[in-house]
């Protein structure tokens, strides 16, 4: 879009126009959307076309259209955050940082991405938005809680959106959906108010049909701001944009399931076949050793903090609440405070084990989860499982390490559905997750669907 905005061949107005009728087209399809803001949009479009005509300098991302998921707060949309609470709530009067940085980059806030209600689970329905679908098969999910966000691009609506993860939020939708994902290393997005009751375990990140996209988008948003004090410099200027690292020598980790986390045969089959294909190329595997199962840490840490998010709301408040979200915080008041300081100090073992881990590899291969999208509207494919958190936890080490993590189209299952594999990097060394990803991006062909391919399957 930049190159032709340069060349004149299109406008930011042109642009914006086509996104805004595919989002009206796919909103009763897949509701990726809470809403989409035309005016506002095309007003900002009509000045970024201003600024390309009269040849001004322009900024990274002068007239690109970028969604924003309900979780990040936009002036004068409500932070609604998938929940019924927010039905009466006053707009905001100001943007969360990472939303105030894409502005001021030239981008054309266009849309608000739905999101399960306060990003509870890794799938996207709620009482206040509904059943959001997936764009590869509008019968399963996409993903979640960025599940808005990765319908959104998959099907064409922008390309570029804004996401949070703070238990694999941002890669289980780009891996149910066919799309790149990445949450940087704890800090690197500045947040601004925080989550719900994920602390310092969330992370916004960038959601794109490319890696090179993503780059872009972040190397915007990333940065120390003065309302996080957990966010620390920027990476060196292009030092995310520098393209594909050579994967030639490159010391990779092989994590098929960590010694202690199931998985789908047809995950595991696209996994083995992307590092087959990084081996070939001269990537130096080296095994993963087993771990200790990090899922029941989490779910101490996770239900607790979601018990601290609702415990406070009367009653009639709280009848508002998704029920199962309610369910499961409400084990979490039930928590030994013994357990939860084991649980914190089992965390801090995670990351020190994690660091040793990277002293020998340069990054780790994962699948990004354990099973392939299921029916949408369903929290768990199928009764076997008790719930999300068994069946997302490969996302869930990288989000008490705070690593860098992100999840890459592969493949597709014999059904036809999106496969992707997490490439996880050492404390701070986001650049080379992106770089690696980059470079495995032009070995996956197979894993990439252009958002033209399934216009038929979908219809307009």
């Amino acid at each position: 879009m930049l190159a032709l905005y340069a060349a004149g061949d299109t406008s930011p107005v042109e642009v914006t126009r086509a996104v805004l009728a595919r989002a009206d087209a796919m909103q009763g399809v897949l509701n990726p959307f809470v809403r989409v803001d035309a005016d506002e949009a095309l007003a900002a479009a009509d000045a970024s076309a201003r600024a390309w005509r009269a040849g001004l300098p322009t900024r990274p991302l002068e007239g690109i259209p970028v969604s924003v998921k309900d979780t990040a707060m936009t002036r004068g949309w409500v932070l609604g955050r998938g929940s019924r609470l927010s039905i009466g709530q006053a707009p905001a009067t100001e943007d969360a940082p990472s939303v105030a940085r894409l502005r001021a980059a030239g981008a054309i806030i266009y849309a608000c991405t739905t999101t399960c209600e306060n990003g509870w689970k890794a799938v996207t329905d709620s009482p206040l938005t509904g059943i959001t679908r997936n764009a590869h098969d509008p019968a399963v999910s996409p993903g979640g809680s960025s599940g808005g966000a990765g319908a959104a691009l998959a099907s064409g609506c922008g390309p570029l959106a804004l996401g949070s993860d703070g238990g694999g939020s941002v890669r289980v939708p780009s891996s149910f959906s066919g799309v790149f994902g990445m949450k940087g290393t704890f800090g690197r997005v500045p947040q601004w108010p925080i989550g719900p009751h994920y602390s310092d375990m969330a992370h916004y990140g960038p959601m794109a049909r490319s890696v090179a996209d993503a780059a872009l988008m972040l190397s915007v948003m990333e940065g120390y701001h003065p309302r996080d004090p957990y966010s620390f410099p920027p990476a060196p200027p292009g030092a995310f944009l520098a393209g594909p690292l050579p994967l030639s020598g490159l010391r990779v980790g092989v994590a098929e399931d960590y010694g202690c986390l199931p998985v789908d045969p047809d995950v595991r089959a696209v996994f083995r076949a992307s590092v087959a294909l990084a081996e070939l190329v001269g990537a130096t595997l080296v095994p993963v050793p087993d771990f200790e199962d990090w899922r029941p840490t989490y779910r101490t840490l996770w239900q607790a903090g979601a018990w601290q998010a609702l415990r406070r709301l009367p009653p009639e408040r709280l009848e508002l609440v998704d029920p199962e979200f309610r369910t499961e915080a409400f084990k979490g008041a039930a928590i030994a405070t013994g357990d939860l300081i084991d649980a914190q100090m089992r965390r801090i073992t995670y990351r020190q084990d994690a660091a040793r881990l990277h002293e020998t590899m340069d990054v780790v291969l994962s699948p990004s989860v354990s099973v392939l999208p299921f029916t949408a509207g369903q929290t768990v494919p199928d009764p076997s499982w008790p719930d999300w958190l068994e069946w997302g936890g490969f996302a869930f080490l990288a989000n008490m390490t705070g690593q860098p993590a992100a999840s890459l189209p592969a493949g597709f299952s014999a059904s036809g559905l999106p496969v992707g594999v997490q490439v996880t990097g050492r404390w701070q060394d986001d650049v080379t997750v992106m770089r690696v990803c980059h470079a495995l991006e032009g070995l996956l062909v197979e894993g990439r669907r252009a958002p033209s391919q399934l216009v038929e399957r979908l219809g307009d």
